[in-house]
């Protein structure tokens, strides 16, 4: 029994921590781009942002009622820890006596904390800068398979489904989606990244000192910060089954380098 309540009190405890960033395994030389270190001191974070994983996706589902955990259906909090803990489900859920004693504790807590789940997230996707436009003094963004113009919905998180930390479980993608999607209400289009001349030329400049020469490799990194208010349920989005939450796009920011240390362009909302 001491074993359970050890294993019992270390699921929770993870249950409210955020998974950490995935860093690149190689950085690029920041050179002349690098804000100085007085602006960087001078920065004032407003509010924490989380990431987004596997794990968080669907402890964001479970605190918005996706599932009941009351219900009938054992399948629920049984995937539920599946995902968040596999380990515990791994060690425990042959034995359906401790299984039994782990499942009440599990949907006891989530009802009595799912109004605990962070609101504020944030997401980072590719973008494609064109070719200096010196009349509007900016890049054009270049589309390709990816429309940036009136955007209402937001993919912010993809897993291939069942692939845990653990292993690769088998399970319905309808009932059990590998993505979210946020919906806003007023859609919004970027499809030119306005750049200061000076800004611009040390942009280009630096690519080159990285040997980065072709247009079509002129990749930057387009970041949003949003709020979750809502969910609407799981919905297919171009015959991706994903969850569909509500909420609002708070800022976006473009950057040269994926460690997002050398910005080129914000915007608030």
């Amino acid at each position: 029994m001491n074993l359970f309540k050890t294993v019992i009190f270390s699921m929770f405890v993870s249950l409210i921590i955020s998974g950490p960033c995935v860093a690149e395994s190689s950085k690029p030389d920041l050179g002349a781009l690098m804000p100085s270190a007085k602006n960087m001191q001078a920065k004032v974070v407003e509010r924490s942002y989380h990431q987004m994983s596997y794990k968080t996706l669907y402890k964001l589902a479970f605190s918005h009622d996706a599932y009941s955990v009351y219900g009938d259906d054992p399948d629920v909090i049984q995937t539920y820890l599946m995902i968040t803990e596999c380990l515990l489900y791994n060690k425990f859920f042959e034995n359906e006596f401790e299984w039994n004693k782990i499942t009440k504790v599990t949907k006891k807590y989530l009802l009595e904390n799912k109004n605990k789940a962070p609101k504020y997230y944030e997401f980072v996707q590719p973008i494609f800068l064109g070719r200096y436009d010196y009349a509007l003094q900016g890049f054009p963004v270049i589309t390709g398979d990816k429309d940036y113009k009136a955007q209402k919905n937001f993919q912010f998180a993809s897993y291939p489904v069942g692939d845990t930390d653990c292993q690769k479980y088998s399970l319905d993608a309808r009932k059990y989606p590998g993505a979210g999607v946020l919906s806003i209400q007023s859609p919004i289009t970027l499809s030119f990244v306005r750049v200061p001349k000076n800004l611009a030329q040390k942009y280009v400049e630096w690519r080159l000192k990285q040997g980065i020469t072709s247009d079509a490799d002129r990749q930057a990194y387009i970041r949003y910060r949003f709020k979750i208010e809502g969910y609407d349920g799981i919905k297919s989005f171009g015959g991706v089954d994903a969850f569909n939450f509500r909420g609002k796009i708070l800022r976006l920011d473009v950057f040269a380098d994926k460690e997002m240390m050398l910005p080129l362009y914000n915007q608030l909302f």
